[in-house]
């Protein structure tokens, strides 16, 4: 058995105990995904009525269900590797009525081109959890039509760092049981660690659904955090015309991103701003300077992201897209 089958291995185990974002079927706080995708659609000309979603990495299907719910003519389908997380999804779309979305034991590492082709592939807050991110993203892209998009939702190294000193601190005191999840959320409690952000700070409403949430933010089997640069190196191999980062997240609140000195704001939704910081205009003028890539990463210095959700175009779906913030902060891969 190779090493990324062990990785894949223990995270399926781990979501069978602990499924993300949580084992009941009572509605939470998960609209994040759903509002993403209406203010996309609200800033831009795309429509998304009418097209074909895979939504790789569905978890307990809380925030797909919300977006099949609104979106009825589309077609979504979900897929994870987690046979007890799908089992709660199945349960939700009965609940809701859904006849739109279908849910698939499927792993995103092997066979995926079996499952078709799509308009649109949602990977959130899954990529940086398979054994090999870098092929995934590569799997991902091979399933996308001629002129599809993908949405990743990808963790944070700088603004992730004080959650991975205390999960490293909790990983010290478990020593050799790592695997042993009840005694790492006692310790998780003892210490007060159980404070979260962005993503995890839901509305749970007993231990169980805030055990699923302690084990997926501070004792994951597996994940990899990322910055500005390491994105660009991973879009570099997509097979993905480019890509723009569409959002951070900073502690447990959302920014639309954008790189220019002089953004129109249309939206009234806060977004990130560099004429905050950069004043002066001789700093204005050396930040005009830049490469997009060098903007990217001074806003990632400023802002420190705890996440970012980040959109990649094939060619012919950018040639067709209109909207000034994404193409002005649109790079290109080589």
């Amino acid at each position: 058995m190779t090493e990324d089958d062990l990785i894949t291995q223990k995270v399926e185990r781990m979501y069978k105990k602990f499924p993300y974002p949580s084992p009941s079927i009572e509605s939470i706080q998960t609209t994040e995904l759903l509002n993403l995708l209406r203010i996309f659609e609200l800033e831009s000309n795309t429509k998304l009525e009418g097209m074909s979603v895979l939504d790789a990495g569905s978890g307990s299907g809380h925030r797909i269900t919300n977006v099949a719910e609104f979106f009825t003519g589309c077609n979504f389908l979900g897929i994870d590797i987690s046979e007890k997380s799908l089992e709660i999804a199945n349960k939700i779309k009965n609940i809701k009525n859904l006849e739109n979305i279908r849910f698939l034991k499927h792993n995103i590492m092997s066979g995926i081109d079996t499952l078709g082709k799509f308009d649109m592939v949602l990977c959130m807050g899954v990529l940086h959890h398979l054994s090999n991110p870098e092929r995934g993203l590569q799997m991902l892209t091979h399933v996308l039509k001629d002129d599809g998009m993908i949405f990743l939702y990808l963790y944070g190294k700088l603004g992730g760092h004080k959650r991975m000193l205390n999960k490293e601190l909790i990983s010290i005191l478990l020593g050799d049981e790592k695997s042993n999840y009840e005694l790492g959320i006692k310790l998780v409690r003892d210490l007060g660690l159980n404070k979260f952000e962005y993503g995890w700070n839901l509305n749970f409403h007993n231990d169980n659904e805030e055990d699923a949430l302690i084990v997926d933010s501070l004792l994951h089997a597996n994940e990899l955090l990322y910055d500005c640069t390491d994105i660009e190196n991973l879009f570099k191999k997509s097979g993905l015309y480019g890509y723009a980062i569409f959002g951070i997240t900073t502690g447990t609140k959302g920014l639309l991103f954008d790189s220019a000195t002089n953004a129109d704001g249309k939206l009234s939704m806060p977004q990130t701003n560099i004429a905050q910081t950069f004043k002066s205009d001789l700093s204005l003028s050396r930040y005009e300077s830049l490469s997009l890539s060098e903007k990217y990463r001074i806003l990632d210095l400023l802002y420190e992201p705890n996440g970012y959700t980040i959109i990649g175009f094939t060619k012919n779906a950018y040639e067709k897209f209109s909207n000034d913030r994404i193409k002005r902060n649109f790079i290109v891969c080589d």
